[in-house]
């Protein structure tokens, strides 16, 4: 029998248990909620997510239990859940301005239709408070985002004037004059910083802006200097690695050593500053000093994945990818679960697959960065390291979104600048590449392959002195690199300076001289007008690389200009049967062949060509030229209307036949042919590329013609003929600045020997003086004149384009 003094003790335990459960929920909410409020204050976040759960058993639908559960989370690092809670706190109680704000800036994570959803949010809380800064730089953030630029100046704007002694709208408003290239409204902001709130951050975007003007080198530095004073010990590192960066970049590399000694000295236990440093003395030349002190930080806290993950870095930025995996490794081995360790393996992973094409590996680097995502979509690194595989996967617009958001958050990082400027650079659009790639060198002067991709935009732009001088830069960095070599003697040629080119060309190693250099030096050759020797080097470049169009046809045209074309035609002929199915390649053969009096087999070969490519514009041309002087327009024409008719669903004839109609002056029905090809293809350039044109020329929808002369240039993205087009698109738009960029890239794009180059030239000129910029449009006039004049003396006696009166003329005014 059971002792009552095992029963009283239970009988009391019950009856203060059913005393508990006859408690007001109204007042444990208020407990709870007490509570939690307090562990949030404390940054206790476990406890405080423990008091808001217990909320939400008692009423699941209280607002501010998930509103203090969202903190709770975003504060133990744990955002997909907050975000969640976020989204029921808002669904919950609406009135909840912060709540809706901070679910907002998740939102600008997502895809296009989620950052709508964020600028919808900004605008319900700018309804109920009209002066909430905070809301309009979300609405500008998504209408970037969206690509909106115009609309987000103005919601910049609308922040600084509803908090106008606030430091971060200002700041972001002058990074958005500067990206927009209004520079002069852009410094006028970032002067406004430092009176708002002296301190790093507002001078050392004041000197980041002014050191892009060497004229205000002193200023710039005397700003550097000033942030780092103001510094806080958690903002040292930047502070002595941005100065120092800049005295690098100035090429004062004694004064920038002392100030990074200066900080490894003021903040010892500051890995960075030493890596940097590393970083230096390799570029210097000073290779031994730069592996002892890596190897040193790791021998130094063998358990720490920090050194381990500067190793791996510093490796990856001197190309040693393996070395970079390994040392990554090494820092999991330290610490399997480090959310840096991860990440860098990933990456490392993904740089790998995309050098060696390898997807397995990418496809390893991928699932990392998806199980950190899935834990937090916001996170830069992991968006960093997903614009990688954007890029490795051929996505650059999608690598562009992921690192826009990144910097949204991180605008200080080197290695997001550089690697956005070189994702629009691939993707076409090199004015906005340089102003990240700019930016990247601003903030770390030791990023060598920023500096070589910022030399190859300078060209790209046709400012060929810029890109002299940055491709020399780049060479006292990386003295081995042949390609900069190459690119800054073609920048020299373009600039007249042939024999100073070649001299750039020769100070390659003879045993380091691959195709691309061989074939550099034979054209230079070749424009000195050395023929004996440029062939010499021609075949050299050939024995490299036996089926490379582009020395083909430089071998083509020597040989054309000494009477012997029969000895191209046997190399490109050996080069198309080891190519079968290279449409250039066939193009080549259809000309050679007509050069030496084979007029059905060079027919055949330029079909051929078509076939492969029907974006080759060059072999449309020229089969259009073979037709119209052998008179058989009609007969070429008929057939191709016959195909048509049994095959009217596919958008390769429909251009080919709108190509022979606007040949024979049918634009009407030119027009109306590429316009079904574009329905049935869209992935067909030239029919854009072509309707583009001819509706510029007769006076069609401008914004039309833009939209098809953009997506052409996309589809196109190495092809003069779509730059040209779309740089005179917009010189009709009359936005004469935005073409002249398209027009140089599409004279320098044009074989020196095409018929189409003085009409390009012609273009430029007439952009250039709408721009104002009267002595580059008389000297491009005067260019294209001596094209014209050239080709009417040499070999054929070329009759004058009828563009020549107008170029005539155009002199004629501008003399005058």
């Amino acid at each position: 029998m059971r002792s009552h003094r095992f029963l009283l003790p239970m009988a009391l335990a019950l009856a203060l248990l059913a005393l508990a459960g006859c408690r007001d929920p109204k007042a444990q909410l208020a407990e709870h909620e007490a509570q939690g409020q307090a562990y949030l204050e404390q940054e206790k976040w476990p406890e405080a997510a423990i008091e808001f759960r217990s909320m939400l058993q008692i009423d699941p639908n209280d607002a501010q239990a998930h509103y203090g559960l969202a903190k709770a989370l975003l504060g133990s690092q744990d955002p997909r859940k907050a975000y969640w809670e976020l989204q029921e706190t808002v669904r919950l109680d609406p009135e909840n301005l912060d709540a809706r704000l901070q679910y907002g800036q998740f939102l600008l994570f997502g895809k296009e239709d989620e950052q709508r959803r964020a600028v919808e949010m900004a605008d319900a809380i700018l309804a109920k408070e009209p002066g909430r800064w905070e809301a309009q730089v979300l609405k500008a953030r998504a209408l970037g985002n969206l690509s909106r630029p115009e609309e987000a100046g103005q919601a910049y704007r609308a922040a600084v004037e509803a908090a106008p002694h606030e430091l971060t709208p200002r700041l972001l408003l002058a990074n958005y004059l500067r990206t927009q290239g209004d520079l002069e409204a852009a410094e006028a902001a970032y002067r406004e910083l430092p009176k708002i709130q002296e301190n790093f951050t507002s001078w050392v975007a004041l000197a980041g802006f002014l050191s892009s003007d060497r004229k205000r080198d002193a200023e710039a530095e005397a700003a550097y200097r000033r942030a780092l004073e103001l510094a806080t010990p958690k903002e040292q590192v930047a502070a002595y690695s941005l100065l120092a960066s800049f005295l690098i970049s100035r090429e004062r590399s004694e004064e920038a050593e002392k100030v990074l000694r200066q900080g490894i000295e003021a903040a010892p236990q500051q890995l960075e500053l030493k890596y940097t440093l590393a970083r230096f003395y390799h570029v210097q030349g000073r290779r031994a000093e730069a592996d002892a002190m890596i190897q040193e930080a790791t021998r130094a806290h063998p358990d720490d994945p920090k050194p381990f993950l500067l190793l791996s870095a510093y490796r990856g930025q001197n190309g040693d990818l393996a070395g970079a995996l390994e040392a990554a490794e090494q820092a999991l081995a330290a610490a399997p679960d480090d959310h840096d360790a991860r990440l860098r393996k990933a990456e490392v992973l993904v740089d790998l697959g995309y050098r060696s094409g390898d997807s397995v590996r990418i496809a390893k680097g991928r699932a990392i960065v998806d199980a950190i995502l899935s834990h937090d979509e916001s996170d830069p690194q992991a968006q960093f390291v997903r614009a990688k595989i954007h890029l490795a996967e051929g996505k650059p617009k999608e690598a562009e979104k992921a690192l826009r958001r990144v910097l949204d958050t991180r605008p200080r990082w080197a290695q997001a600048h550089f690697l956005l400027g070189s994702t629009l650079y691939v993707a076409g659009d090199p004015a906005a590449a340089r102003g990240e790639l700019v930016r990247a060198l601003e903030l770390d002067a030791n990023l060598v392959e920023a500096q070589k991709t910022l030399t190859r935009v300078h060209a790209a732009l046709g400012d060929d002195d810029l890109a002299v001088e940055a491709g020399r830069r780049a060479l006292r960095m990386d003295p081995g690199d042949s390609s900069m070599h190459v690119v800054v003697a073609q920048s020299l040629v373009r600039q007249q300076e042939r024999e100073e080119a070649l001299e750039e060309l020769q100070k390659i190693p003879e045993d380091n001289r691959g195709s691309e250099a061989w074939y550099a030096i034979g054209r230079v050759e070749s424009l000195l007008g050395r023929s004996q020797d440029a062939r010499r080097d021609l075949l050299r470049a050939l024995d490299q690389a036996p089926a490379r169009f582009e020395i083909l046809r430089a071998l083509l045209s020597l040989d054309l200009r000494e009477g012997h074309p029969e000895r191209s035609a046997k190399l490109i002929a050996a080069a198309v049967e080891s190519q079968p199915d290279d449409a250039h390649l066939h193009q080549l053969q259809g000309e050679v062949l007509l050069y030496t009096g084979h007029p059905k087999d060079g027919e055949a070969s330029l079909r051929r060509a078509i076939e492969l490519d029907p974006n080759d514009l060059a072999a449309y041309q020229t089969l259009a030229r073979y037709l119209a002087l052998s008179g058989r327009p009609d007969e070429v024409l008929a057939t191709y209307e016959r195909a048509l008719a049994a095959n009217p669903e596919s958008g390769t004839l429909n251009l080919v036949v709108g190509s022979l109609y606007e040949s024979r002056g049918r634009i009407e029905d030119a027009m109306a042919r590429y316009e079904e090809a574009i329905r049935l293809d869209p992935d067909l350039g030239v029919a854009k590329n072509n309707l583009a044109w001819l509706m510029a020329e007769r006076g069609g929808s401008l914004d039309r013609a833009l939209d098809l002369a953009q997506e052409a240039k996309a589809l196109l993205p190495d092809n003069p003929s779509a730059a040209d087009t779309l740089g005179w698109v917009l010189y009709k738009k009359r936005v004469p600045s935005a073409a002249i960029g398209y027009l140089r890239e599409a004279v320098r794009g044009m074989p020196p020997d095409s018929p189409q180059l003085s009409l390009v030239r012609h273009h430029l000129a007439l952009a250039y003086e709408a721009d104002h910029q009267l002595d580059r449009a008389r000297a491009t006039w005067q260019q294209a004149l001596e094209d014209i004049e050239a080709r009417a003396k040499g070999e054929g006696r070329h009759p004058e384009p009828p563009w020549t009166a107008d170029i005539r003329a155009s002199l004629k005014r501008l003399g005058s």
